[in-house]
Formats: C-alpha cells, structure tokens, sequence
C-alpha cells in the first residue's frame, strides 16, 4: 500500500469515526423523542403547538379529540421513526466498519443495502400513509374535519395526495441502492484481482 493510499484510508477512519458519532447522536435524540411525541398525541388539545404531518395531510395539536384520530397517528409515528432508527443503526455499523479500516467489504455492502432498502420503505410509506388516511376518513374511522390539507398557497406545497415531491424519496432510495451494487461489484473485481496475483506469485 502506497504513502498516498495509506494517507486516504486514514481520511477514511477519521471521517468513519466522526460519522459513527453522529450517528449515536442522531439515535438517542430520535429515541427520546418517540414517547415525547406520543405523549403529547395522547395529551390531546393540551399540547396545542403539536402538528403531524401525513403527506399532504395534517393534524395539529387543537384536534387531537379523537381516540381513533390519535391511535392511527401513534401507529403512524412509531411506524415511522422505527424505519428511521434502523436505518441510522446500520449507518452506524457501517462507520464503524469503515472506522476499522474495512472499506470494501461484504458487510459494508449489506449495510449500505438495507439502508437503500429502509429508505424505499420510508419512501413507500410517505404516500400510503395520506392514502390511508383519507380511506378512514372515508368510512367514518376518523372525522374528517379532524384533518387539515396542506394550503396550496404556501411555498413547495400542494393539496393533492401525491404529487411530484412525493417520489423524490424513491429517487434517493434508488441511488443508495445503486451505490450499494456498485461497491459491491467493485469489491468482487478487488477480490478477483487478489486472488489472482496470488496464483500469480504462486506460480512463479
């Protein structure tokens, strides 16, 4: 290994071990926030400041009368954040790895994938989540004057259920996942070329 490369690779371990920090961070302020925003659904009108958002689709913290309202909103949540953690938990064991030196690596790999995978999933669920919403308010399961829709005159927003910004999740969610091919090829040729210059010294 070259001076040169050397020197990367400990750009690499430094950055890996700042990236795992935050990771820890982001997690532990996301885990404390859960029951926070849980309680204050189930609190009902007394947190009035509260808004959750459903897409297009919102509840602010006023109309939170409902107990049907207030369980599809903590499925919603805990739904939510639960893709979210386990996408920073395998953010986290991936700098960790790259923290070790281990860049291309199968495990690098497998979690680079997930983390394309969960983001589809958080992708996916942005827009079942209105959908959803709106077939319970539809059969009666939530009043519908419970449920505010975005203002169409507010900046990048508008009142449809889906709408252009709503795919930007699979566009980034598919160039994780291409990374992931990527790497992974990169690290099968890597691998290849190994194995054959030791069949190479091998031989001579």
């Amino acid at each position: 290994m070259t001076p040169e490369i050397q020197a990367q690779v400990r750009h690499i371990q430094k950055f890996g071990r700042y990236a795992r920090q935050f990771c820890l961070l982001i997690g532990v302020v996301l885990g404390v926030s859960v029951p926070l925003i849980l309680w204050s659904i189930f609190a009902g009108p007394r947190v009035k400041t509260l808004q959750i958002s459903l897409g297009t689709l919102f509840v602010s913290g006023d109309h939170l009368t409902s107990r049907q309202l207030q369980a599809w909103l903590a499925i919603a949540v805990v739904t939510n954040f639960t893709l979210v953690l386990w996408s920073i938990y395998h953010l986290h064991r991936l700098f960790s790895h790259l923290e070790a030196g281990e860049i291309y690596t199968r495990r690098n790999v497998r979690h680079i994938r997930q983390v394309g995978m969960l983001a589809m999933a958080i992708a996916v669920l942005q827009l079942v989540l209105p959908a959803l919403t709106f077939v319970l308010m539809e059969i009666g399961f939530i009043d519908r004057a419970l449920i505010d829709v975005v203002d169409v005159s507010l900046p990048g927003r508008g009142a449809l259920l889906i709408g252009p910004g709503s795919f930007s999740g699979f566009v980034m969610a598919a160039l994780v996942l291409l990374a992931s091919w990527i790497m992974d090829v990169g690290r099968e040729t890597s691998d290849d070329a190994a194995a054959m210059r030791r069949d190479a010294e091998l031989v001579i």
